[in-house]
């Protein structure tokens, strides 16, 4: 058993031995992009109530927003392990229906991001959660701000796992979550149950996995190559890197939002009721930045701030800039090479060449972060620049790397031939571009494309490789394993071929040696040799003066 801190007020429903913040796949609720929704909703407070695991990075926050902050968990354990990390809040050991029971001051603010799932203890009633909702409330003032999570079951990180239920659940899941019919399904049953609860005015986000924040209304007007389209479907492959799956998320989150459904997918939902002032949060390329999104007139309007941590050869830039709302240079060049349009593709490289080699800087060119509205194109939000100088013609080099990269690691359709894939079409691509294409250009392009792809591109486990893909590489192997038998069978034919030669060449040399060896039987042999040896003297008579003076000797 834990000892119980003094610093921490028990409450009936409390846990132990047991922690929430240490549950493997389910991390306590937070993370930079929650943050940065969290300082434009919540107001400064009075009293705010934190209810079930949250991270460091919330609770302090909350605390530098609140005059009085109490988190209520349920775990003992991790009650006094909060205690005593800081005196800046009240912690409150207990279930939800407990601290119902007592006789509470409301709260002004209410955090509850990890949602109603893990606030009832092993005693506590079996509530359904509208119950809970209602007990949540309670300790609400009418007008206080409220952030509500719920998990969304019909995600695609868990349509697409394809893990068991007896793997796919901890053991979070000692309580029959997903049995409760009164547990909302969709963000709109999400939204009436909370009204019907007293909370109206809300408005709901749809949570790609803490990495990415979309207000659902927003989300489910996004299209594939949209903005919040692409920041939605990063937001879901970062979620799922640690997640086996049956196919790429990615495609089928392209395909909810050509249907009008990216906000139907997310790993779970938050109702905000307060003054959310952006439709989208979104974690940027480099770490420590995260970036806001609002929508203007003129298109998109990316506030990225925070302090980047960038690889090496990489520089990252944070600021403000607008972007039109219109597909990127790589949804463009992907639906060109998929009709198999090589002059379309030769019109646009060399317009991108243009265009490159009107800049001065060495901002790194990504074309999935290059916006193209037909008569020009605008970087986005990943705001690299090599450390470096970089030539016009680098940079581009960098870009093709990075879109043939993408081009065939994700199994599109393209007019080149397999053993064009590699440096030969990236540069072919450059020479359209108007680059020459030397050889150091193309091995730098690639260098750079290697440190974007590591700081951009999500760490893939080979443990966690989704089925189709393991399929794919399995049948581009089985192929590669017929060819190399081929080669094989080829090898061992040639090999015969050789030792039947050998063994012809042998019987020959023994033939030889057999007439060599009844030759040299012959009586007058030996003086044959002397006469062939003699035959061979240039000059006879200096050999035979020689010969007489050895003889006198």
């Amino acid at each position: 058993m834990t000892d119980i801190d003094s610093s921490v007020r028990v409450v009936r429903g409390e846990m132990q031995p047991w922690s929430d913040l240490n549950q493997p796949g389910m991390p306590p609720a937070g993370g930079p992009v929650v943050c940065r929704l969290l300082s434009d909703l919540l107001p400064r407070a009075g009293r705010t109530l934190v209810v079930g695991p949250h991270g460091r990075d919330v609770l302090d926050l909350v605390a530098d927003r609140s005059d009085h902050v109490t988190v209520l968990l349920r775990s003992v354990s991790d009650a006094t392990e909060l205690a005593a990390a800081s005196a800046r809040w009240d912690v409150v050991a207990g279930a939800l229906d407990g601290l119902a029971s007592t006789s509470v001051e409301p709260y002004d603010a209410v955090v509850a991001i990890d949602g109603l799932d893990r606030v009832l203890g092993a005693d506590s009633p079996d509530l359904s959660w509208p119950e809970r909702l209602a007990q949540l409330l309670k300790h609400a003032t009418v007008d206080a701000a409220l952030i509500l999570g719920l998990e969304n079951g019909f995600s695609l990180t868990s349509l697409l796992d394809r893990r068991g239920l007896d793997e796919r659940h901890g053991d979070n899941e000692w309580w029959p979550l997903r049995d409760d019919p009164q547990r909302p399904g969709s963000v709109t049953a999400f939204t009436q149950a909370a009204e019907r609860a007293g909370v109206s005015g809300a408005v709901a986000y749809a949570n790609f996995g803490a990495h990415t924040l979309i207000e659902v209304r927003a989300a489910d007007a996004a299209r594939p190559g949209s903005l919040l389209c692409r920041l939605g479907v990063r937001g879901l492959q970062a979620t799922a890197q640690q997640t086996p799956l049956l196919a790429p998320i990615g495609e089928s989150a392209e395909a909810a939002a050509l249907a009008g459904q990216l906000g139907a997918v997310p790993q779970s939902w938050l109702l905000l009721r307060g003054n959310p002032t952006r439709l989208a949060y979104a974690e940027g390329a480099a770490d420590g930045v995260t970036v806001a999104v609002d929508r203007s007139d003129s298109g998109w309007i990316l506030d990225a701030a925070g302090r980047p941590s960038a690889p090496d050869g990489l520089r990252a830039r944070v600021g403000t800039r607008t972007l039109p709302d219109a597909p990127t240079a790589e949804d463009v060049l992907f639906r060109l090479a998929a009709a198999g349009d090589v002059p379309g593709i030769r019109a646009l490289a060399a317009e991108l060449g243009a265009w490159v080699r009107t800049r001065s800087s060495s901002d790194v060119l990504c074309f999935d972060d290059l916006v193209y509205d037909g008569s020009g194109f605008t970087s986005g939000f990943y705001g690299w620049a090599t450390t470096e100088p970089a030539t016009a013609g680098e940079v581009l080099a960098a870009a093709w790397h990075r879109w043939r990269d993408r081009l065939v690691g994700g199994r599109r359709r393209h007019p080149w031939p397999p053993w064009m894939a590699g440096d030969e079409l990236v540069a072919t691509l450059l020479r359209m571009s108007g680059d020459t294409a030397a050889t150091s250009t193309v091995e730098r392009g690639r260098e750079i494309a290697d440190a974007v792809a590591a700081a951009t591109e999500p760490i893939v486990d080979e443990s966690t490789v989704d089925v189709r893909s393991a399929l794919a590489e399995a049948e581009a192997a089985r192929h590669e394993l017929a060819e190399l038998q081929g080669h094989v069978f080829g090898l061992e034919r040639t090999l015969g071929f050789r030792d039947k030669q050998l063994k012809v060449r042998e019987q020959r040399i023994r033939e030889m040696r057999v007439n060599v060896q009844r030759y040299e039987a012959i009586r007058n042999h030996r003086l044959f040799k002397y006469v062939r040896y003699a035959a061979k003297i240039r000059h006879p008579k200096q050999f035979a003066r020689a010969v007489v003076r050895r003889l006198r000797g």
